[in-house]
């Protein structure tokens, strides 16, 4: 099974000190929302951010391409995988496997608006998104590890960074997946930031920090070849021996 870790998503409320600034203001009158009450984008508030923030923060867009590949996954579809969403500040957004999210980003900002407002959505007995609060990042990896040992598993902890050790994925993957002893799970940790480096305490926490390319690559890209990678070197085939015809 894949564990994947978004740690440091920028993902998060106009905070207060911009509230009153005329960019968030004009969207905020556009959308009929208070400025609390609406996801920091950077599409629309840019000039209301400075020095590295500009470079950095309002980015849901990139958890919502995140959820569209990884929820709409082969390896999600066989129930080979699970995601968490760890945001600036320190939020767990747990996303319920069964659930696509919306593929309309408008709808899916509405949606995210309302679970930072409410806990969870759509309902509570049947929710996409749970959001708990002053959740940390290293908690969030303890209960990835929990759940694989739940289920009679050990866990290899990585860190994708371009700082990490050089590796070719598929080979890496492969040996990981065909290593004699002990069966494990893989928490793997992808950046949900455009820019920059981790803020939690990431390296501290992991086993390994590795890089898959010596090209800076976008975030979708990362997830696109780590879950077709793992696929493939896990051996998790699309079809079902005798399936089809």
């Amino acid at each position: 099974m894949l564990q994947i870790i978004l740690a440091d998503s920028e993902l998060e409320l106009i905070p207060q000190e911009i509230w009153t600034h005329p960019a968030v203001l004009r969207h905020s009158r556009k959308r009929s929302k208070k400025p609390r009450e609406m996801l920091l984008d950077a599409t629309y508030h840019h000039s209301a951010l400075k020095g590295e923030d500009k470079k950095r923060r309002g980015r849901p867009d990139i958890v919502h391409t995140f959820l569209l590949l990884t929820q709409d996954s082969i390896l999600n579809k066989k129930g080979k995988l699970q995601v968490w969403i760890h945001t600036r500040g320190d939020n767990l957004i747990w996303v319920n496997p069964e659930v696509r999210p919306p593929k309309n980003y408008n709808r899916f900002v509405g949606l995210v608006e309302e679970l930072f407002r409410v806990g969870w959505v759509p309902t509570k007995t049947n929710p996409l998104f749970i959001l708990e609060r002053g959740v940390p990042y290293g908690e969030i990896l303890k209960r990835a590890e929990s759940l694989s040992r739940s289920r009679g598993r050990g866990v290899k902890k990585v860190v994708l960074s371009p700082v990490g050790k050089r590796v070719d994925l598929y080979e890496y993957l492969r040996e990981f997946a065909e290593k004699d002893g002990e069966v494990k799970d893989l928490v793997l940790t992808i950046g949900g930031f455009p820019h920059g480096d981790y803020i939690s305490n990431v390296y501290d926490l992991a086993d390994e920090s590795i890089s898959i390319s010596p090209d800076l690559l976008t975030v979708w890209t990362v997830v696109a070849e780590v879950l077709t990678t793992f696929r493939l070197a896990a051996g998790v085939r699309p079809w079902e021996e005798g399936e089809g015809g």
